[in-house]
């Protein structure tokens, strides 16, 4: 940063400070997040379990009641119905503000009812009634019954379990229409013969449905019945399935919000994973802190889901007046670190002030600018450093004058060396160029003399001119190679990539132009390369590759020996393995393998190359931003590895 020492000084104890008040702000902030979310989650966990024990209170305060009628009955020493009347039955039902009780014979059927006209009726299909009659005691839970059976009792009670379902905006979307079924509190109580014998049941049900005095007692016990902005600040639900049957929660008309369906992501973890939640969660329209948990019927089916919740806006509100506060404080801290920074760092940079105007002429060049020597330097930093000057500034006069002379000097050999070089590189493209054509001037005639087309030969001629012929293709080699390195060197290696096939469009030329020197050596190649595997490269640089490493086979193989070349897709990569069963490389030769003009040493070298085919090769693959390595088992096999980038279509 261009800025002023004192700048930079007061900027570094500013830096110190905001980075101590951004780790205070964070830990602070994720603090009072911490506490104001676990309080509030510590209050719905609470409200939870409050509203969990009043449900089974009222359960358990139904079946002693129950148990109360039918021991009644019991000692009366009749019948499941000796004593009692419908009035005085009804009379007990209002009183314990149950729905329904009934007595029950010991066939499950309605042998007497407070109200209604279920006389005779089987309810044997509840497993609550089933229990009390086969083991003699008391039984109570949730159940689901059909609205038709509550009928069957009083059309009241069945205009107060039907409701029409609503969506919400996150609820699992459902076709709409009424629920089949209500929600009720049963118990049964077995009424006993003296022996023990069974002889019926008292059972009492109490509607959930559009029943809202126990959640808004849980409300009042728990939330009192505070509001936030217009809105309940806790709220308590029971749900039928996934639809709230008895609610304080209300929906945009200010109307308790029965009949809408909880949001999808709670109905998965609840109803159908059968877990807690505890956390945010979007409740109609508002979202809460919450608490779901799921409501079991006798046999432990999830049946529904218990609910409380408080508005989450209400602690959001909480936390961002806190972190306001906070925030103020820090900031208050700032602007004083802020004062107290200028204040010391116009302190600390004032003694080198005048260092400043001294350094920015020497940084123009004047080294023979003057500078007043501090009087002591024996404590004082500020005077230290102008001794420092002093003397830094006699050792740039000499190493000036010093690197001026090296300056002239290495100018002139850099200049020399780059003319001997682009001589070099003028003289070798020349050279190989003028061979080039000359040689194929002679293999052209060479090859019409063996073959016979300017007149018959003997054989101990063919065999001459073959020699000749197989020393052309070296010597081929050797300019092919030189040219490539005069290519490099100059930098106009141009690589121009496209999809290519490896198989047809690489190897299969190089293959038909070295098959007569494999058959010379009577090597067998072998190849594994899928006519799919496809890279992006350029062909006729890629061939110049193939035809360096398998022409290196055949000089370093073993005679009747075996190459093979195989190839596979990577992810974004082709790799090509190229291998042949010849003595390979010491290990000591490795680190050197691919150095230009170097060649490998040993009686086992058929043929002296000019140490640039694998340097060539390499230089290739890299741009092609692929590469090549290589691998080997003295002195049984090697194995050159190509990778280049896969085709990108």
């Amino acid at each position: 940063m261009d800025a002023p020492l004192r700048t930079k000084i007061m900027l570094a104890f500013v830096g110190v400070a905001c980075l101590s008040g951004l780790v205070t702000v964070l830990t602070g902030t994720g603090l009072l997040n911490y506490m104001v979310v676990h309080e509030a989650q510590r209050r719905v966990e609470l409200a939870l379990t409050t509203a969990r024990a009043t449900l089974d209170r009222e359960r358990l305060s139904s079946q002693r009641v129950t148990s109360v009628i039918a021991n009644w009955s019991t000692y009366s020493g009749g019948g499941p119905v000796d004593g009692l009347s419908a009035g005085f039955l009804e009379k007990l039902r209002a009183e314990n503000d149950f729905d329904l009780l009934q007595i029950i014979d010991a066939r499950g059927r309605v042998a007497l009812t407070a109200r209604g006209a279920a006389l005779g009726r089987d309810v044997s299909n509840s497993a609550i009634v089933r229990a009390a009659l086969a083991d003699g005691r008391a039984c109570s839970g949730l159940r689901l019954v059909p609205i038709p059976d509550l009928a069957a009792e009083s059309p009241d009670l069945a205009d107060q379990a039907v409701l029409t379902i609503r969506e919400t905006a996150h609820s699992k979307q459902f076709p709409e229409g009424q629920l089949k079924e209500a929600m009720i509190i049963e118990t049964a109580s077995p009424i006993l013969e003296a022996p023990g014998r069974v002889i019926g049941v008292v059972r009492s049900a109490a509607l959930l449905n559009r029943d809202y005095s126990l959640v808004d007692r849980v409300r009042e016990n728990v939330f009192t019945t505070s509001t936030y902005q217009g809105r309940n600040l806790g709220t308590v639900t029971i749900f039928q399935h996934d639809v709230r049957i008895a609610t304080n929660v209300t929906d945009e008309r200010g109307e308790r919000a029965v009949g809408t369906r909880v949001s999808a992501e709670v109905y998965d973890r609840v109803l159908r994973d059968g877990q807690l939640w505890i956390g945010p969660a979007l409740v109609v329209d508002t979202w809460y802190i919450s608490a779901y948990e799921p409501l079991r019927d006798f046999d432990n089916r999830i049946i529904g889901i218990l609910y409380v919740g408080v508005i989450k806006q209400r602690y959001d509100d909480m936390r961002h007046s806190a972190l306001l506060l906070f925030l103020a404080i820090v900031a208050l801290a700032l602007l004083l670190s802020v004062l107290m920074a200028r204040f010391l760092a116009g302190r600390l940079t004032r003694p080198l002030a005048h260092l400043t105007h001294a350094a920015a002429a020497i940084g123009r060049g004047d080294l023979h600018f003057r500078l007043d020597a501090p009087l002591s330097a024996q404590r004082d930093e500020a005077r230290q450093l102008g001794a420092a000057f002093h003397h830094m500034l006699h050792a740039l006069r000499e190493r000036d004058e010093q690197l001026r002379a090296s300056y002239d000097r290495l100018q002139q050999t850099t200049e020399e060396l780059h003319r001997w070089n682009q001589n070099y590189l003028e003289t070798l493209e020349f050279i190989t160029h003028e061979l080039k054509n000359q040689v194929a001037a002679m293999k052209l005639n060479l090859l019409a003399v063996r073959d016979g087309y300017v007149g018959e030969i003997t054989t101990d001629q063919r065999e001459a001119l073959d020699d000749i012929t197989a020393t052309m293709h070296r010597t081929e080699e050797m300019i092919l190679n030189y040219l490539n390195l005069s290519r490099i060197e100059r930098g106009e290696l141009e690589v121009r990539a496209r999809p290519i096939a490896l198989a047809s469009d690489v190897l299969d030329p190089v293959l038909r132009e070295l098959s007569s020197r494999f058959a010379e050596q009577d090597l067998r190649v072998e190849v594994d390369l899928p006519p799919e595997l496809v890279a992006q490269a350029d062909p006729t640089l890629l061939q110049v590759v193939f035809s360096n490493l398998l022409g290196n086979a055949t000089k370093y193989g073993r005679q009747g020996g075996q190459i093979r070349v195989s190839g596979e897709a990577g992810p974004g990569r082709v790799e090509v393995h190229i291998w042949n069963d010849g003595p390979g490389v010491r290990p000591e030769e490795l680190d050197h393998l691919f150095q230009r003009f170097s060649r490998l040493n040993g009686a086992d070298v058929k043929e002296r190359g000019t140490g640039l085919g694998l340097f060539i090769a390499r230089e290739i693959l890299l741009k092609h931003e692929g590469d090549l390595r290589v691998e080997s088992e003295y002195p049984h096999w090697i194995d050159f590895i190509l990778t280049l980038p896969a085709a990108s279509y």
